[in-house]
């Protein structure tokens, strides 16, 4: 416990101050054990606990024990008997029951989903792995993929995207495809594009880069700055690209996005430097997933942005060199604060958005900080089922984090997203990666 709590009379608590509980997390009908007093409601929960003291804050609190006047009076308070007391106190712990459940329910939850993730991402390397040899059964693997992502895209309100964890391996590339077509499918529903549209978009988002496996890894592996040869091959796998897809019997509109998936609306892209309205709407909607995505997965890692900080660096930048309403609708859907953002709550809790409903983004599942539960057992807040007394602050960078909170929330360099629909009744689901 930090040397400035204090202990004080429950009696002297108000509105206004934080404080700390000294009761498990299972004693308490609070969703943090730690928090500040902003209404009435939590106040009369505070006092049903019958305790005599409370430790609270006085650097993180607006009102103080002798202070006469603050932000937030009080009301009168009401005195209850004995009966009332106990049936209050009961009903709290009684909250706390169900919330430990739905703790339970979400671990369970984001088990599975590391489950199906593994499954997409192993469909996906078979599918690069076997379009040279196998085009036409390959072509099927990838059709029944998008299928299944875009069966769970039908109802964008009712859909979460869910972060999942995972160390990088050797086979990272095989998820930046993946992570595009997750993305560009999400986006072409979100602008209304019809159904044979968005599965067009997902299948052109996973053979986008197929142009790539004729570029030596020297190249695209290389962490610096390219020469201006190794630029100009680089370039070509735009065009290897469009050969292996002919080939392969790929659609127009695929082939289309991997031709122009690297132009730019200003005219500044290659490799013709067509411009604005020439773009298909594919194109520009693969082309906004695969930046979002390259920015927070560089080939030199430290160069990374995190998931904030690339959403907020292409509104402001890249307005005029991406289709600024693909961008818009990317903020919009993911939120400002993305899954795998470190973020500052209200109530200066520090945790990881877990994931975020499209239909309300700023009410995401944040996993919290707390020193004295064990990270295994982790707090897991869900922001659409909490107060709006409780929300997102500010984002924060993970290298600025204190180290032993940096372990406790262990924010990993590749990070992994699974989608699914809430509506019980969709078994459709899909994964997709990010870092």
């Amino acid at each position: 416990m930090p040397e400035e709590a204090k202990l004080i009379e429950i009696e002297k608590v108000r509105i206004g101050m934080f404080v700390k509980l000294d009761l498990s997390w299972f004693e308490h009908s609070f969703p943090l054990s730690s928090f500040k007093i902003t209404n009435q409601q939590q106040l009369d929960e505070l006092r049903a606990l019958r305790l005599t003291q409370v430790r609270y804050f006085p650097s993180k609190s607006d009102v103080h024990p002798d202070a006469s006047t603050h932000r937030h009076p009080s009301p009168p308070e009401k005195t209850q008997s004995p009966d009332q007391a106990m049936k209050v106190y009961d009903t709290l712990i009684e909250a706390k029951r169900a919330r430990a459940e739905r703790l339970a329910k979400q671990r369970a939850e984001i088990a599975l989903c590391e489950e199906r993730f593994v499954r997409a991402a192993t469909i996906v390397k078979d599918i690069n792995k076997h379009i040279f040899s196998r085009p036409k059964e390959t072509l099927q693997e990838a059709r029944k993929l998008v299928e299944s992502i875009a069966e769970v895209f039908k109802n964008a309100n009712d859909v979460v995207m869910h972060l999942i964890q995972q160390s990088g391996t050797n086979e990272d590339v095989y998820f930046h495809t993946l992570n595009v077509s997750v993305l560009a499918m999400m986006l072409a529903n979100e602008m209304k594009c019809d159904e044979l549209l968005i599965k067009e978009i997902g299948i052109a988002a996973l053979f986008h880069d197929i142009g790539k496996t004729n570029i030596p890894d020297k190249i695209l592996m290389n962490p610096g700055p390219l020469n201006k040869a190794e630029q100009t091959f680089f370039e070509l796998h735009t065009q290897y690209g469009l050969e292996i897809g002919r080939n392969a019997g790929l659609s127009p509109v695929t082939l289309d996005v991997i031709a122009n998936h690297h132009e730019l609306i200003d005219g500044s892209g290659y490799p013709q430097r067509r411009k604005g309205a020439s773009l298909s709407m594919a194109t520009r909607i693969v082309s906004v997933a695969n930046i979002y995505d390259n920015l927070c997965n560089p080939v030199d890692i430290r160069q990374a942005m995190t998931p904030h900080e690339a959403l907020s660096f292409l509104y402001a930048h890249k307005r005029g060199q991406y289709d600024p309403a693909v961008i818009a609708t990317m903020v919009k859907s993911l939120g400002v604060y993305p899954p795998g953002t470190i973020v500052k709550l209200s109530n200066e809790v520090i945790g990881l958005v877990m994931n975020v409903n499209i239909g309300k983004p700023l009410r995401p599942l944040v996993l919290v900080y707390d020193s004295e539960i064990p990270k295994e057992a982790a707090i897991i807040l869900d922001l659409s089922e909490e107060s709006t007394d409780i929300s997102i602050s500010s984002s924060i960078r993970p290298g600025l984090l204190p180290r032993h909170i940096y372990d406790y929330l262990n924010p990993k360099k590749r990070i992994n997203y699974y989608a699914e629909s809430k509506n019980k009744k969709t078994k459709s689901t899909t994964a997709t990666h990010l870092t």
